[in-house]
Order: structure tokens, then sequence, then C-alpha cells
């Protein structure tokens, strides 16, 4: 990839996925599998981190949203924003794990070379961890010390690290530093060897941020009514904190629970009292990551005089850490398309504005709150594909498929009947040495017969695909093309349409429709072309 064929998408996902393919075969279930363990990683992963700021029962509370919100929950395709975001969260964990454990140099130096592992899952979220990461390493490992007169790596005999000090292994962190280091290093090298560090630049960041549609900030940001949410949590956060001076108001307290947990109770209440608006409006649950964004930045920012010189490093990095990567993942199509991955980051965020309750009664109350809310939320938005609306689903039968490689998948009529008769078709009709385009690009097709695709370089995105239509015809001519699959009953009718404009039309005046099945036109052109490379 990126040599050979252009992908506006970092490169590991794809890797991880053609690894499991050639050791265990191409198989549905597979992927069912490989979804179901990144789902189990993510909840674990963000519940390491939680209980690190909300101890006991109330950083259980917080994490059993993310049973309905766990990315593949939502979205059940192995995709770089699961990847990036379970990556970030196994980092963190050995970050954590690093400074506040001692460990090896040889561990600590290992745990910092996943840090590169994010950026090479997906390029928006990954590349700003890993300037995160090593500012933070670089501020804790070498410059607090001096700043704050610390006593660095030096332990007195009277602390125990597996007994829980907050002491820094400052001696830990510099090897996480240079593990960091070394796995930016090895990124560059066997990208360079791989592909070519032009090549990459090119497709990865070039392409790429063509995406970044930016009328998406406007979208995301400019409404009022998230903003109003975000002042009520503010708000209500500030009476908290100010609660010891209004000891003499009781009702500040009751107050600042009504107010903090209010849009989420009501969020709640309307995803269940305005069901039939699901597939009109966005949805109500998504409404919340904007105010819970401001809040997070706003408690931050409190805090944050005090918390650079704070040994509680995961306390002091996370609301950065969730906040900014979660603007940067938004940026490219907000947070109705985007959030689907980084619920872990929304997580927290919350558990990070509640863990100044402390040993509060109340902090069990407002935690177990949240999280009945947002799982009151989150339920509906899982059960009627939300996320996936786009995709029509709303045919009369279930179709599902009981053999070959996709067994047990199961569709809305008639999209696998129609890709059914397309096979019968294919192999009655075309040798398997002739090649074969589909338009819009339909890769079980290639799965399923072994055949391949004749233009790599071409997946039919208008984003990641550098040519006009008549470009993509004449590199078919110059491939000895003769058979062009045209998909005439769109699954995503709305999305796939803007993608091929003008290619199916550009096929059509070079070659001829030979065949009309229920949901295909084949079209084929005898006259050989002279082709001048393979």
């Amino acid at each position: 990839m990126y040599r050979d064929f252009g992908l506006p998408h970092s490169p590991l996902t794809f890797h991880v996925q053609a690894t499991l393919i050639k050791v265990f075969g191409f198989s549905y279930g597979v992927t069912a599998w490989y979804c179901t363990v990144v789902n189990v990683g993510y909840v674990l992963l963000t519940y390491g981190l939680v209980r690190v700021l909300v101890p006991g029962w109330s950083g259980m509370a917080l994490c059993v949203p993310l049973v309905w919100l766990a990315p593949h929950c939502i979205y059940p395709h192995p995709f770089y924003d699961p990847d990036a975001c379970w990556l970030v969260l196994l980092n963190l964990n050995l970050l954590q794990w690093v400074a506040t454990r001692r460990v090896g140099a040889v561990v600590a130096f290992f745990g910092g070379v996943t840090a590169v592992l994010p950026a090479l899952a997906k390029q928006n979220v990954g590349y700003p961890y890993v300037v995160l990461v090593v500012g933070v390493v670089v501020w804790w490992g070498w410059l607090r010390e001096r700043w704050a007169g610390g006593r660095g790596g030096e332990w007195s005999q009277e602390e125990s690290k597996e007994e829980g000090t907050e002491e820094l292994d400052v001696v830990g962190l510099r090897w996480f530093g240079a593990g960091v280091a070394a796995g930016v290093v090895g990124a560059v090298v066997w990208l360079g060897l791989t592909c070519g560090l032009w090549n990459y630049w090119r497709w990865v960041f070039v392409s790429a941020s063509r995406r970044l549609a930016r009328p998406t900030i406007l979208e995301t940001y400019g409404n009022y009514a998230p903003w109003a949410r975000g002042l009520v949590l503010v708000l209500g956060w500030w009476l908290w904190q100010q609660r010891r001076n209004f000891a003499n108001l009781p009702w500040v307290s009751t107050a600042s629970v009504t107010l903090i947990l209010g849009p989420f109770v009501v969020t709640s209440a309307i995803t269940w009292l305005c069901e039939h608006f699901f597939f009109s409006l966005n949805y109500p649950l998504l409404s919340l990551w904007v105010p819970v964004m401001l809040l997070t930045f706003g408690a931050g920012l409190w805090y944050l005089p005090s918390a650079l010189f704070s040994s509680r490093l995961i306390w002091t990095l996370l609301p950065w850490i969730a906040v900014i990567l979660t603007f940067f993942s938004f940026l490219s199509q907000g947070y109705t398309r985007s959030s689907y991955g980084i619920w872990a980051f929304f997580a927290l965020m919350v558990a990070y504005v509640v863990s100044p309750f402390g040993s509060d009664r109340r902090q069990p109350l407002v935690c177990w709150g949240i999280a009945i809310a947002l799982t009151l939320a989150a339920f509906p938005y899982v059960y009627h594909n939300v996320r996936l609306r786009y995709v029509d689903h709303t045919g009369d039968v279930l179709q599902t498929a009981y053999s070959g490689p996709l067994r047990r998948f199961t569709v809305d009529s008639p999209y696998l009947s129609n890709f059914a008769e397309l096979l019968d078709f294919v192999a009655d009709r075309i040798p398997e040495a002739e090649p074969v385009v589909c338009v819009p690009q339909e890769d079980p097709f290639y799965v399923m017969t072994g055949r391949r695709n004749p233009l790599p370089m071409v997946i039919f995105d208008r984003t990641a695909t550098p040519f006009f239509p008549e470009d993509i015809v004449n590199e078919a001519e110059r491939r000895q093309v003769k058979w062009v699959i045209v998909k005439r009953v769109l699954q995503m009718e709305k999305i796939l349409a803007e993608e091929i404009e003008g290619i199916p039309e550009a096929f059509s005046r070079k070659y001829t429709i030979v065949a009309r099945l229920k949901g295909y036109d084949i079209l084929y052109r005898s006259a050989p072309a002279q082709a001048d490379s393979p």
C-alpha cells in the first residue's frame, strides 16, 4: 500500500486483518471473534484507567454503558477508529503501570514503543497522541523534578510502589520515553523501506486531509444547544467545588448533583419519548459529547496549575488526552459519524470530572445516575442501528448465507440473493483468467471468487481516488479489462451514488451491457486492448 495503490488510512488495521486471514483463512466467524475480543479488551482497559480516577463500584458504574457502546457493538466491522482507541488505552495503562510500579528497564522501554501504534492505526488521533505522550514523558521524566525540586526516581525505605504510593518512578518514565523515541524511529524506517516516506505522506496526509471538511467544525460546535448543556454541567461542577463555602446552604450540594445529572437524564428521556424521530434527527445520545468535552476542558483548566507539579500523572494527563483526541477524531465527520469508536474517552472524561467528589456519599449516586441514563439511551441507539442509518436495512426478509466464507452472514433482502445470482453468472460466463472490475468496489466478490481487482489503485472513494472517470476507463482498457460489473441496486445508495458519480456512464460509452441481473449490470468489451505494462 501507498507505493502500489493509494489508501487514505494508516496501515496497521489492514496489516492485522491480512495477518488474521493468512493464519485462519477468510471467514465471517474470524471477524466476529476479532470484534468480540477487541470489545472485551476495550472495556477492561477503560476500567483500568477509570479506577485510577474513581474507585470501587463508582468506577465500575461508569464502564457499564460501554457494554453497549464498545465500538463493535455499534459498528461491528474491523476499522481504524476502534483499533486506534484500543491502542491508546493499552499504552495509557502501560504508562500508568510504569509510572507507579517498579518495573524493569526492558519492560518500560517496550511499553514506550507501543505509543507509536495508535499513529499507525489512525493518523488524526495517533499522531497527536504521540506528541502528547512525548510532552508528558519529557516533563515528568526530566523537567518537573528540576522545577519542583522533587526527589526524582529515589525511593525512601518506607515507600513501596507495590503498595500504591503515588511517587513517580522517574527512571521508569525515562526508559518509557526512550521506547517512544525508538518506536518513532522504527516506524519511520519501516515505512521508508516498505513503501517510501513520500508515498506515505502523499496518501495518508495530503490526500486524507481532503476529508477534513471545514464546515464540520461549525456543525459540531456551532449549535447553541450543546453549549447550553455544557454550561449547565459546568455550573453544577463549580457549585460542588464551592459547597464548603456554602456550608450554611444545604441545597447547594443537591443543586450541584441535579445540574450534573440533569443533561444525562433529559437525554435519556428524550430518547424514549421521541423514538420516532431517531432517523430524522441526530440521535439524542450523541448530543452529550460536546457538553462533556466542555466540562472536562473547564475542569482541566481549573486544576492545571497544581496538576503540573502533581505526582498523579494519569490524573493530570487524562482530561487533555480525552478532549484533544476527541477533537481530532471529530475533524473529519463530526460526532454523529466519528464517535462510535471512542466512547472510552467519554467514560474517561466523566470519570475525571466526578473524581473530585472523592469519598463523598454522593459520588456513587452521581456515577450510577450517569451510568443508568447512558445505558437507557445507548440501548435503543444500538438496537436501531442508528450509526448505520445510511445503510438500507428496511427489507421485509432477512437473508443468511449458510455456506462459504460468508457463512452466518445475515443481511436484509434483496442484497444477498442478488449477490448470489452474480456469483452464479460469473462462474458460468466469465473465465477465471479474465480480469473483472466492480463499480463500486465489491470486496466480497473478490474474496468469494478468488479474483484480484485489476485496478488496485482505485477504491472508488472521492477523497482517495485522484482520477477522473475517463482516466479510470482508460486504465481499465490498458489493463485489458473486458468485463465490468456495475452494481445497480445499492445498499448505501446516497453515499455510493456520490462516490461513483460519472464512472458507470464513462464505462457504458465504451462497453456494452450483455446481461442485466436483479441487482447488477454486466458490461463487456470484446475489442482487445494493447497493454504496455502488467
